[in-house]
C-alpha cells in the first residue's frame, strides 16, 4: 500500500476515482418492489440529499458527494492502519476470485481492493457490489464502473430482504465495511446467516466497522513487543502490530487500554446525542463492541476468527509529550489531565514527539470525524432540541474547537476495528 504521506490525494483526484464511469455495460439485477427507483430514492434536506424516508430504512448519513469523499477518506485511512483491502492472510499467496461488497455505496474499496491485487498481478477477480440505490459514478448510475479495468457488477437490493439474490458459496471474500447503519439489532444475527450461505466453504469474512462516539485515551505505556496474536474476539496485540500502529501514531486497543469519557465538552455533547438519537432507531453507536458476540454465536460455522481494534488519536495529545506512559497523580489521572486550566497552551508546545505522516493521518481522523457529525445534522438537531440556528451556531463552534484550537488534545480518538474470519468446511 501507499505510504502515509499519500495518505491524502488532491480533492480532484478524489473526485475522479469516485466519478470515474466505464462505457462498458454492468450487469444490474432487477430491483424489488419494495425498493426505491429514479427520483424518489433522495430527497434533499438543507442542501444535503439522504436516502428518502418513505423508504423505511434506518440509515441517517446523507448519500451526496461530500459524503461519498469522507467515506473514500475513511477507508483510505483503514487501509493504512490495516496493511492493505483485506486483513485476513488467507489470500497472502493466491487472492479471492469472487468478492462480495456489501453496502459497497460508490464501490470505493472495491476499486482499491482491485488496483491492490491487480498491482501485484493478479487482475481477474470478480467484484459485486450490493446496495439499496444506486451510488456509483457522478450521476449516481447503476452501470458505472469504480475502475474501467475491473470486473464490476452492481446489485440493487435491500440488504434486510432475505435471502439476498446470490446463489449457496458464491463468493470467496464477503466484506461487510461500515455496514453498523443499514441494519437493525434485530437484523443483525439472521442477516449473518446469510452471509454465511453464500460465502463457500474455507471463504473469507471480514467486518470493517467504526464506532460513532467519541471516547478518550489515558496515559498508559504500550505493551511490549512479543505478544502473541489471540486466536479468539480479542483484539490482535503481537508485536508487529503494535510496532505497525505506533509507526502510524495509532493504539492497538486491548482490555487493558485505558480509555473514557472525553473531556472535550463538545464530544460530550455529541456523545449523548448520538446514542439517543441513533438507539432509537435500533442502531448502535458503538458497533465494534457488538461484532465479536455475533461471530461467537456463529462458531459453528467459523474458524480462525480473528479481531484487531485500534484507537486512533485525532490530534497529538499532550500526555504523550511527557514520554511513554506519561506522569500519573494519586488519583490516578494524568498530571498534564490534574493541571488542566491551570496552564497556559503554550507551556506544553514543544517540540513535537508526532512525525509528519502521524500528524497528517491523524488529521484524516479528525477531518473525518468532524464531517461525520455534520452528516448527522438532522438527528442530532432533532434530539438536542436546537433550532436551526441554534445547530449552525453550535456546529461552528464545534468544528473551530476542534479543527483550529487543539480541542481533542486530551486524546480524544477514533476507534475503528476489523475482524475476520473463515467458514468452516462441512463434516463429512
Amino acid at each position: 500500500m501507499a505510504s502515509n504521506e499519500n495518505l491524502l490525494s488532491s480533492s480532484a483526484e478524489r473526485s475522479a476515482a469516485l466519478s470515474t464511469v466505464s462505457n462498458a455495460p454492468s450487469t444490474v439485477s432487477k430491483p424489488s418492489a419494495t425498493q426505491l427507483r429514479g427520483s424518489k430514492a433522495f430527497v434533499v434536506r438543507n442542501s444535503r440529499t439522504y436516502i428518502n424516508d418513505e423508504f423505511p430504512l434506518p440509515y441517517p448519513l446523507p448519500v451526496d458527494l461530500p459524503e461519498l469523499h469522507r467515506q473514500s477518506l475513511r477507508t483510505l485511512l483503514m487501509f493504512q492502519l490495516f496493511g492493505g483491502p483485506i486483513l485476513s492472510t488467507a489470500f497472502a499467496s493466491k487472492p479471492p476470485t469472487r468478492v462480495l461488497d456489501v453496502g459497497c455505496g460508490a464501490g470505493f474499496w472495491s476499486m482499491m481492493c482491485h488496483r491492490y491485487f491487480a498491482q501485484h498481478g493478479h487482475s481477474s477477480i470478480s467484484f459485486t457490489g450490493l446496495d439499496i440505490v444506486p451510488l456509483g459514478g457522478a450521476g449516481l448510475d447503476a452501470n458505472a464502473k469504480p475502475d474501467k479495468e475491473m470486473q464490476w457488477r452492481f446489485v440493487q437490493h435491500d440488504i434486510r430482504q432475505l435471502p439476498l439474490p446470490f446463489a449457496d458459496g458464491e463468493f470467496d471474500l464477503v466484506m461487510v465495511k461500515d455496514m453498523a447503519f443499514s441494519t437493525s439489532f434485530r437484523d443483525s444475527q439472521h442477516i449473518m446467516e446469510e452471509y454465511l450461505r453464500v460465502l463457500k466453504p474455507g471463504g473469507v469474512l471480514e467486518h470493517w466497522e467504526t464506532d460513532s462516539t467519541i471516547r478518550m485515551l489515558r496515559p498508559h505505556a504500550s505493551k511490549r513487543p512479543g505478544a502473541r496474536v489471540h486466536d479468539d474476539d480479542s483484539s490482535s496485540d503481537g508485536g508487529d502490530d503494535e510496532d505497525n500502529a505506533e509507526r502510524m501514531g495509532a493504539y492497538v486497543m486491548t482490555t487493558n487500554t485505558p480509555i473514557s469519557a472525553p473531556l472535550n465538552s463538545y464530544m460530550v455533547e455529541y456523545n449523548g446525542w448520538a446514542t439517543k438519537a441513533l438507539e432509537a432507531r435500533g442502531l448502535s453507536p458503538v458497533p465494534c463492541t457488538l461484532i465479536g458476540a455475533y461471530l461467537l454465536q456463529e462458531a459453528e460455522s467459523l474458524t480462525d476468527v480473528q479481531s484487531k481494534r485500534l484507537a486512533v488519536p485525532l490530534s497529538e495529545i499532550r500526555w504523550e509529550r511527557e514520554g511513554v506512559g506519561g506522569v500519573v497523580t494519586k488519583d490516578g489521572k494524568s498530571y498534564i489531565d490534574s493541571q488542566k486550566g491551570k496552564s497556559r497552551d503554550q507551556d506544553w508546545k514543544t517540540e513535537s514527539p508526532i512525525t509528519a505522516a502521524q500528524s497528517a493521518l491523524r488529521r484524516t481522523a479528525l477531518e473525518t470525524t468532524v464531517s461525520f457529525i455534520l452528516a448527522l445534522e438532522p438527528l442530532l438537531r432533532e434530539v438536542s432540541g436546537k433550532s436551526q440556528e441554534e445547530w449552525d451556531t453550535w456546529a461552528g463552534k464545534m468544528t473551530n474547537d476542534l479543527l483550529r484550537d487543539g480541542g481533542t488534545s486530551w486524546g480524544e480518538c477514533l476507534e475503528v476495528g476489523v475482524w475476520t474470519s473463515r467458514k468452516r468446511h462441512s463434516k463429512t
